[in-house]
């Protein structure tokens, strides 16, 4: 695909103006040079500068248009290409949805598209197609597609606009080593023992934990419906996607007054990227982040089990043995005891999360009789253990897989409604996605995968429903150390 034509905000000021002499100024945005949109076609060059659109006249609905900026390793934000459509009132402030605009890509605004209702916030003054806007190498096109309301554009040249994705993706940075404390490298053996004990004391009563009669651990999160959930699925040691939500949306201020809930959804260990499986020093930095958070935030940051959180020795990739390697390295670079304490660990992790909007694990449920008494003292159940942990959905190279039927029982039995969305990790559907909705055919049955080199999803709730939200990865665990150690997000 050819590329686009970079000019310089000063051009592509002078060509917007260019494009406007001659057509209708839109009095309903305050703002100078604003071009009122028609039925006919209009090109401008790939925005140089954020963009404003109004849609529905001066008490429509307005939607600001960012290039998308991403960091490189030096901590440089650079645009790629892509455009970031949202509401500003909510943007920088909340968890909040989001429109991307990529190459090639055709875009109709309106209230027409299910998934836009719910991304943006539209009023009824916005039609069901509004806004058609199409990118390409020759610029951006837009054309008015209602026949009973206006469209504006406008540039935002003030520099307190034109650098505020800049500021906000720095100050996620910042906000997160201010939570942190310190770079994320490795530790010694002591700190390293002193922060699993930390965590598996948390474990043992671990809040929101379903008890049972008899003390063991438990299998269950009876979590709060109120929070945001923000649902991550198996991260397979990137942490630079784990950073990447962490510095992305209102997802880190969530987790720090309370509205929000993070539930990885186990496998945070041992690379799957081909020609990295035997490599364990990135899963012991993954864990030591997850421990640094949950310290942080007992109730608030959830890790449930995944089938490569074991030593097993049936834990394995391409034919190399993960679950002994991942045993060894724990002991040769952390002792005995540290490996032991991980054993503990395991032993304590919840395998569901549930509350009345949503229901979380990592592989699916099981296709055996589900009983509440096994959920909550699932060390005496191995085989439910060993199916929430392993389980696939029924597909034609998987037929003892789980169906609708295994999800909708699994409802049931946790007493939620018979809609509630079931979000599960464990078997990527593709290689070219990070999400699937509706997954197998099954109403408001979600997988995720969270270790795709190149995008990161989660699922979230911004207002009422639960929706995917995507994301560029970003070497962000060197960004992070940088400013760690030298207090600058930038050289």
């Amino acid at each position: 695909m050819a590329q686009p034509q970079r000019i310089s905000r000063k051009s592509f000021l002078k060509r917007f103006s260019d494009v406007v002499q001659g057509m209708d100024n839109c009095e309903d945005v305050d703002l100078r040079g604003a071009l009122r949109l028609t039925d006919e076609k209009v090109r401008i060059p790939p925005p140089a500068v954020p963009l404003q659109l109004l849609l529905g006249g001066e008490d429509g609905y307005r939607l600001h248009l960012y290039p998308e900026l991403r960091f490189d390793s030096s901590g440089e934000l650079r645009h790629a290409d892509d455009y970031l459509l949202f509401d500003p009132t909510t943007y920088f402030s909340d968890i909040s949805g989001f429109l991307r605009l990529s190459q090639g890509d055709s875009l109709t605004l309106g209230r027409h598209d299910p998934m836009q209702r719910l991304l943006l916030r539209y009023p009824k003054v916005v039609d069901e197609k509004h806004l058609r806007l199409k990118l390409s190498n020759k610029g951006l096109a837009m054309k008015r597609k209602s026949e009973r309301t206006n469209a504006c554009a406008a540039p935002l040249t003030s520099e307190d606009l034109t650098e505020r994705m800049v500021r906000w993706r720095r100050k996620k940075i910042e906000h997160l080593h201010d939570i942190l404390g310190g770079p994320l490298e490795p530790i010694a053996r002591s700190e390293a023992l002193a922060l699993i004990e930390h965590v598996i004391e948390i474990m043992v009563r671990e809040p929101y934990r379903v008890e049972n009669d008899h003390g063991r651990p438990s299998g269950l999160l009876a979590l709060p419906e109120r929070p945001h959930p923000i649902i991550i699925g198996d991260l397979h040691a990137r942490i630079d996607n784990l950073l990447v939500i962490l510095t992305q949306n209102g997802f880190l201020e969530a987790l720090e007054d309370g509205s929000g809930i993070l539930i990885i959804l186990g496998d945070a260990i041992q690379p799957d990227a081909p020609g990295t499986e035997d490599e364990m020093d990135s899963s012991m930095l993954m864990m030591d982040l997850i421990f640094r958070l949950k310290l942080k935030f007992p109730e608030r940051v959830f890790y449930l089990r995944g089938n490569h959180d074991s030593f097993s020795e049936e834990i394995s990739k391409a034919g190399i043995p993960q679950g002994l390697l991942w045993e060894q390295a724990l002991e040769d670079k952390r002792g005995r005891t540290y490996r032991d304490a991980m054993q503990q660990l395991y032993d304590h992790l919840p395998y569901v999360a549930a509350s009345a909007s949503y229901v979380a694990c990592h592989a699916g449920p099981p296709t055996r009789k589900l009983s509440w008494d096994a959920l909550t003292d699932i060390t005496q159940s191995p085989e439910l253990a060993h199916q929430l942990t392993h389980n696939r959905l029924r597909r034609p190279n998987f037929p003892s897989g789980y169906t609708a039927g295994d999800v909708g029982r699994m409802r049931k039995r946790l007493g939620v409604k018979g809609d509630t969305p079931v979000v599960v990790g464990h078997t990527p559907l593709s290689e070219d996605a990070t999400y699937w909705t509706d997954a197998g055919g099954i109403h408001n049955h979600h997988v995720l995968y969270g270790a795709d080199p190149d995008w990161v999803s989660v699922i979230t709730r911004t207002d009422k429903k639960l929706m995917p939200l995507t994301y560029p990865t970003e070497p962000l665990l060197a960004v992070y150390n940088g400013y760690a150690r030298t207090g600058q997000v930038t050289p």
